[in-house]
């Protein structure tokens, strides 16, 4: 039984490390593309910490089923053990976090409003310094112009609701005036560089689609604890025959 157990850890190791590779080699492309903005960076930190993650543990738990190491099966059970833990409550907090809005993800962009996000996702994210990385980002690396305007919710347009009108691919205020002295209204500009970028919509657009891809990374993150809690329970069977 102990020797299935260190050939099943050893197998399911291997694999990880095989994995590890290319979620290191994305967070270094991540981090080479963002260059000194925030575009990426929220993303790069937690994919470079998983990659390390399952690379360390990966080498731990080869080494220990592969030579019978029972130091090194006992080290990878405590670091795997934590960072189960780990994960788990980063998983649970950021939930919580992303959950406590009301927007919803077939919601019209015209409808946004910054008060549908929780305060800790605007503390985050969109507060005055964090903001003018993301705005000079938009802005450095042409955004609107790169990717269909629709999909960048509240950045690319005037909101419907101020009356801008569309004339020779400008938007212009029409001869009566624009419906709408809403702040947002005051701060589009027809310019490359500014558009809607400092405008309330374009983030809680952007913390709507930021929103979006945690519904992707949490299915992510909780197959990777069901992985890890699995390789937890061949490591201790692994343990127990090699004392």
């Amino acid at each position: 039984m102990s020797g299935l157990c260190r050939g099943l850890l050893f197998f399911t190791n291997s694999l990880t490390f095989l994995t590890s590779i290319p979620i290191l080699f994305l967070a270094i492309l991540i981090n080479s593309n963002a260059g000194n903005s925030k575009c990426n960076s929220y993303f790069y930190g937690p994919v470079m910490m998983i990659g390390i993650i399952l690379l360390v543990l990966s080498v731990m738990g080869m080494i220990g089923a592969g030579c019978g190491v029972t130091f090194m099966l006992w080290l990878y059970e405590w670091v795997l053990f934590l960072c189960i833990i780990f994960l788990l409550c980063f998983t649970i907090l950021v939930g919580i976090g992303m959950n406590k809005s009301s927007y919803k993800s077939d919601q019209e962009a015209e409808t946004f409003q910054l008060s549908q996000f929780s305060e800790w996702l605007q503390r985050t994210f969109v507060d005055k310094d964090d903001w003018s990385h993301i705005r000079s980002c938009f802005t450095e690396t042409r955004l609107c112009e790169e990717i269909d305007p629709g999909e960048v919710k509240g950045c690319c347009k005037p909101p419907p609701y101020c009356g801008y009108e569309l004339k020779n691919g400008r938007w212009i205020v029409p001869e009566p005036g624009l419906r709408s002295n809403d702040k947002d209204c005051t701060t589009w500009r027809d310019d490359p560089n500014i558009l809607c970028y400092d405008c309330n919509t374009c983030k809680a657009g952007y913390l709507a689609r930021l929103k979006d891809n945690w519904r992707k990374l949490r299915a992510f993150f909780t197959c990777l604890i069901v992985f890890l809690v699995v390789n937890f329970v061949i490591g201790c069977c692994a343990f127990q025959g090699s004392r």
